[in-house]
């Protein structure tokens, strides 16, 4: 399936701020909800409907302060959201250029069969689990790690783990159905920020094993990790899309 539809959307030209960000995720969600079949329930529109939110929260979080180092989340948000961006440009050129990991949701993304949650969560593993450390590589060539700089990444965790459990709630998930207060909707909170904090802090170490290669090897070091996580969110997105049984 190709992704025409919103790829002209998914340049990186003008994009230097979160507020950018936010802006391209719109006109992607937009635009996606629009021109496919599916409509709201267009694996891409799923998606990115989801991480709009987030991206407008940090957004809005960042420019509350209370950070170290505003700087480097505005830079880590920006080389994040490329990735996505950039991918979406690769399978749309040639569907076997993009990562693995991201053929999953764009290959996908009219299928009926699919739940909107499935999706969303398929897009959110695939730029989590492979993008992020690749992002966070590209942010410390200005903004290098140290503790500050943890901290402020750690407190992201609360806006996703927030917005996974109000995207349960919107797409109707099985573990959603029922009180708020219900010891399964809670369970299901619980291993949300779980899920959220392993596998943000993961990315955060896979990227500094990079960082910390010694200079002749950091290539190979780098083509290593990608190999890896690409491998690793391919078979969970794959997971998530085609078990649609399970209670997201």
């Amino acid at each position: 399936m190709s992704c025409r539809d919103v790829v002209g959307y998914c340049e990186d030209d003008g994009i230097d701020t979160i507020a950018d960000v936010v802006a391209r995720l719109e006109l992607i969600r937009d635009t996606a909800v629009a021109e496919s079949p599916l409509g709201e329930r267009d694996g891409i529109a799923c998606f990115t409907r989801l991480y709009h939110v987030i991206t407008a929260n940090v957004m809005t979080t960042v420019d509350r302060s209370g950070f170290a180092d505003g700087d480097f989340l505005t830079r880590l948000d920006v080389e994040f959201a490329k990735r996505y961006f950039a991918a979406v440009r690769a399978y749309d050129r040639d569907p076997r250029s993009a990562p693995r990991a991201w053929q999953v949701l764009f290959d996908n993304r009219h299928d009926a069969g699919v739940g909107p949650v499935h999706f969303a969560a398929a897009g959110v593993n695939a730029h989590v689990n492979y993008d992020l450390a690749f992002a966070l590589l590209e942010t410390w060539k200005d903004f290098p790690p140290n503790d500050a700089r943890l901290a402020d990444y750690r407190m992201i965790n609360d806006i996703f783990a927030t917005e996974m459990d109000l995207l349960r709630e919107y797409f109707g998930s099985l573990l959603s159905r029922g009180a708020d207060d219900a010891w399964y909707d809670r369970a299901a909170n619980w291993a949300g920020e779980t899920a959220v904090t392993i596998t943000r802090d993961w990315a955060w170490d896979a990227a500094r094993e990079v960082y910390r290669s010694p200079d002749g090897e950091r290539a190979r070091e780098r083509k290593r990790c990608d190999e890896r996580l690409d491998a690793t969110a391919r078979w969970v997105g794959t997971l998530l899309v085609r078990a649609p049984f399970l209670p997201v």
